[in-house]
């Protein structure tokens, strides 16, 4: 299949999966009543709520700098931070697009290989993947039943991920700490199939070897942890603060909550649609209509309001580096 067919199929696909969850969400609302209660909401707390949303760069910013640091010395805080912006603004476009964006980024003016930047994505994704089950995990010992009737699905599928993500820790164990013995062992089992993909494998697990080479010791370790609990603690404030725009306290919605609607409307972002549009809006409000009995049209105000401001705030602060970086690739092209 060609490249563009592939393009045109994952798009259509992405869209496909928008419009099922968006019609999902929004089918039984009352859409003036929706709009009523998003009127009603207290600005002071949506202005806070973006600025946390910016606030949130740093710390991922940081995370990501402590994984590049092997493959790209030089990198800087503020580098990484208007890479991750610019990730946050593509991701709005198309799926996943952020991340091819914010690696050629990093990659522009720099000699490092896509395989060894793309494969610091990938173990940050495995990071965020771990931390999204630790907290399910911890939701799950006091909302295991109101969880199971509204998405009886989501305990098996998280226990699935977690064993997926318990082997890649396994894996990445394997490869920070016997990096050149394992690499040797994987070059001669897989060779005896395919001499080619053995090559093929060994060169992407020496750019992940080179990524995990940054977290040895203490200070990599510590930094990574601390990154990765700030960052959550930042997006389960923003949902908080949207709760006392809403006047949610009225329901008793306290932090602790806003940590299970964060955890179950992460779901949705990971989806692939543009910018978590519709998977975000249906589990959001899901979980807020069907966990809290909070009345649907308030639910999905919350949920249409929370990601309105992830998703304007990334495009503008992200917006204008992502067609820097898309004009530039097309002189470099043309050049």
């Amino acid at each position: 299949m060609p490249v563009n067919l592939k393009t045109i199929f994952k798009l259509l696909l992405s869209l496909g999966i928008t419009v099922v969850f968006l019609w999902a969400a929004f089918r039984s609302v009352d859409l003036t009543l929706l709009w009523d209660t998003m009127r009603r909401a207290d600005p002071f707390w949506l202005v806070a709520c973006a600025f946390l949303f910016i606030l949130a760069i740093p710390p991922r910013a940081w995370r990501w700098q402590i994984l590049l640091r092997p493959v790209a010395s030089d990198i800087t805080l503020w580098h990484t931070s208007v890479a991750t912006l610019i990730a946050y603004a593509g991701n709005n476009v198309f799926p996943r697009a952020g991340e091819i964006a914010r690696v050629m980024e990093v990659k522009r003016g720099r000699d490092i290989s896509l395989s060894a930047i793309l494969a610091t994505v990938l173990v940050e994704r495995v990071i965020d993947l771990i931390a999204l089950l630790t907290l399910f995990v911890a939701i799950l010992f006091t909302l295991r039943e109101e969880i199971g009737r509204v998405f009886p699905w989501m305990e098996g599928v998280a226990i699935a991920a977690f064993a997926g993500s318990l082997l890649l820790l396994v894996l990445f164990g394997l490869l920070s700490t016997y990096g050149d013995h394992a690499l040797t062992l994987v070059q001669n089992s897989v060779g005896r199939l395919s001499q080619k993909l053995a090559e093929r494998l060994v060169e992407i697990l020496k750019a992940l070897f080179k990524g995990l080479s940054s977290v040895k010791g203490s200070s990599g370790y510590a930094g990574i942890l601390l990154s990765s609990i700030l960052l959550n603690c930042i997006y389960i404030l923003a949902t908080y603060v949207i709760f006392l725009s809403f006047g949610f306290s009225s329901y008793e919605l306290g932090i602790l909550d806003a940590v299970v609607v964060v955890v179950i409307s992460t779901v949705g972002i990971i989806i692939p649609t543009p910018g978590g549009t519709g998977t975000y809006h249906y589990f959001c409000s899901q979980a807020l209509y069907r966990i809290y009995d909070i009345p649907l049209a308030e639910a999905l105000a919350f949920a249409t309001v929370v990601h309105g401001i992830a998703f304007i705030t990334y495009l503008i602060a992200g917006g204008p580096g992502l067609l820097r970086l898309l004009f530039q690739n097309q002189l470099s092209k043309k050049g």
